[in-house]
This record gives C-alpha cells, structure tokens and sequence, in this order.
C-alpha cells in the first residue's frame, strides 16, 4: 500500500488501532496527538493548528493521499474548541496536501452525542466559524447549568452535530468533491477505550449500557472493527462514498431517533 495517511488522535482508543492497522498494511501513517505522535499538537488552539500543518508538511514532502481527524473530547473548557474547530482546521489545512494525491479521502469521526438535545443556539454558533462568539455562547450555557457531566456531554454532542453538518455541506463543494476528494463521518457509539473507561469500569453503568445497545453482543464496540471502518473511507478503494454520516454504534442511533417518532 503506498499510500500516506494523516491520523489525528493517534496515541490511544480508536486513532491508535487505525494507524496499527494502516501501517501493518504497508501503509506510512503520520500520527499527530498530544503525546507519543510524529507530529506533537494541540488542536484545540490556533498555534496547535498550525504545528499539524507544518507538521505533516515537513514529513510527507508536502503531499498525503487520506487524513482522518479523530482527535476529540477533551474537557469542558475546550470542547469546542477540539471537537468542531480543531477538526475543521485539521481538514481545511490538510487539504491542500490532499489534492495533490491521485486518490484522497478524508473522514472525520463523530459521536452518537450528536442525536441529543442541544443547548439552543451552539451548533449555529459553531457553523457561523466564529470561534470566540461560539465558545463565548458556550460559557453562557455552562452559566445555565448545574451538573457538570452534563455540559461536557451538550458541548460534545454540540460540537460533532456541527462538525457532521460542516461537513455534510463541504463535501459537495468544489474544494472538495470539485477536486476528487471524499469527504465521509463516523459516528461511533461507546467503544472499549481510555476516553470510555468511566462507563466500562462501572458495572451498573456498563450493564445500563449494553440494555440500551439493540445489537446483541455489541456493546462495547472494538477499537480495531471502528478503525477498519476508517480504513476503508480512507482508502483508494472508497470511489462513490462522500458526503455521508455513517453511524457504527450497535443501534443506539436508530433507536433513538424511532423514540423521537
């Protein structure tokens, strides 16, 4: 596989079992995250943002054939930040590189957050792409609420609904289908990973869980099966698919929206 890939969120759970799985086909991945990556940055800011794309650019020569910006939740004061702008800014900096492979793909990963109720006016904030004016709608939100679990889980579900919409609306456009470039997300439901160990590790919220979870025996999701599906968005093989948001969550998806009906 001569392929390059950018994977984002690359050090542990689902962005470490992707690159596993890229490189033990041959392919050279280019992990960035906080720690233990070829590229060290945060993405939840802007000098963070730019060290991604120096990065990458320094190792790949200026060219990459897929990115897969997977890196996301993070705490309450910068969820907005990480989730929705730091993937966007993944995805709009990289694409320059992308356009130059004869086979890009691009995904982003989501959350089965995004189905929940919203504090009222944070998805738009987002998509208008003023990131001070989003955050500062956050903070007004957060001014609301008591429990904080529950803020961390709004601006979550928050974030990726933005971040499934942007990019629902980008992969049409000229940027990036116009260039041969796909554009998929994944939202995944809870997979057996570091960022889910406060369910898992918690018998009575673990079994609450898996009764909630229509596919028998899914619940939790592998990291390995969740990076397969990444694999294969991200691969030359994917010719047709762009624009979609594929939920890989047991059923938790189509059984929220049946109780919404």
């Amino acid at each position: 596989m001569n392929r390059t890939y950018v994977i984002t969120g690359s050090a542990s759970g689902i962005g470490a079992a992707t690159a596993r799985r890229l490189s033990l086909a041959g392919a050279r991945v280019i992990g960035v995250d906080l720690r233990a990556a070829d590229v060290i940055a945060d993405l939840a800011t802007e000098a963070g943002r730019a060290a991604l794309v120096e990065g990458v650019a320094r190792l790949s020569g200026g060219a990459i054939d897929a990115v897969i910006a997977n890196a996301g939740g993070g705490p309450i004061e910068t969820m907005l930040q990480l989730n929705f702008f730091g993937a966007v800014a993944t995805l709009q900096g990289l694409r320059p590189m992308l356009a130059k492979s004869a086979a890009p793909r691009a995904v982003a990963v989501s959350s089965i957050s995004s189905v929940r109720q919203h504090p009222s006016g944070l998805v738009g904030a987002c998509l208008a792409m003023d990131e001070r004016a989003a955050v500062a709608a956050g903070s007004r939100v957060y001014e609301g609420m008591a429990d904080p679990a529950l803020v961390s889980l709004a601006f979550y579900g928050a974030a990726k609904k933005a971040l499934q919409r942007w990019c629902r609306k980008a992969a049409p456009s000229a940027d990036w289908a116009g260039a041969g470039i796909t554009l998929n997300v994944v939202a995944l439901g809870i997979y057996d990973t570091p960022a889910a160990a406060y369910l898992l590790e918690d018998p009575e919220r673990r079994a609450a869980m898996a009764e909630l979870s229509p596919l028998r025996g899914s619940y939790p999701g592998r990291p390995e099966t969740a990076g397969a599906l990444l694999a294969w968005l991200a691969s030359a093989e994917n010719t047709q698919m762009t624009g979609q948001v594929l939920f890989a969550d047991g059923g938790f998806e189509c059984r929220a929206h049946e109780e919404m009906d």
